[in-house]
């Protein structure tokens, strides 16, 4: 079994041993609400007991209900991340707590981070085309 976002950079001798394949959408808005609703539970307000329990300030249902609209394109991991993301914000305070504003700006944060991550897989992609293309 395999799994991808992007199956395109299976190698070929991968792909031809691939019998079936099954294409799942990225989440969509209430997917989204869903999974951060469940991951600020898992990560946050009830983590495993061994962790530390998060505080949050100043993050309601509006808050979340924009985070919803700022992850349009996040895959389920990506929002997963974004959520160990939060929790290590609010782990890097003095109590644990997060804020609105690192709420926020760790969205930003990890925004930019895909963002570079796509430049870089296009440039490689463009690369090995250019490197493999026939003379």
């Amino acid at each position: 079994v395999y799994a991808s976002n992007q199956p395109s950079q299976f190698d070929p001798a991968v792909m031809d041993r691939i019998d079936e394949m099954v294409g799942f959408d990225l989440p969509g808005v209430e997917e989204r609400r869903t999974m951060i609703a469940m991951y600020i539970d898992k990560y946050l307000l009830k983590p495993p007991t061994w962790a530390k329990a998060v505080t949050t300030e100043n993050i309601g249902d509006a808050e979340i209900e924009e985070v919803v609209q700022m992850t349009a394109g996040f895959s389920g991991r990506a929002i997963s991340k974004l959520a160990i993301a939060w929790q290590a914000a609010a782990y890097g305070t003095e109590g644990a707590i997060l804020t609105r504003e690192a709420f926020f700006q760790t969205v930003q944060n990890h925004k930019a981070s895909m963002s570079i991550k796509e430049d870089w897989l296009t440039k490689a992609q463009k690369r090995a085309a250019m490197l493999t293309a026939d003379q």
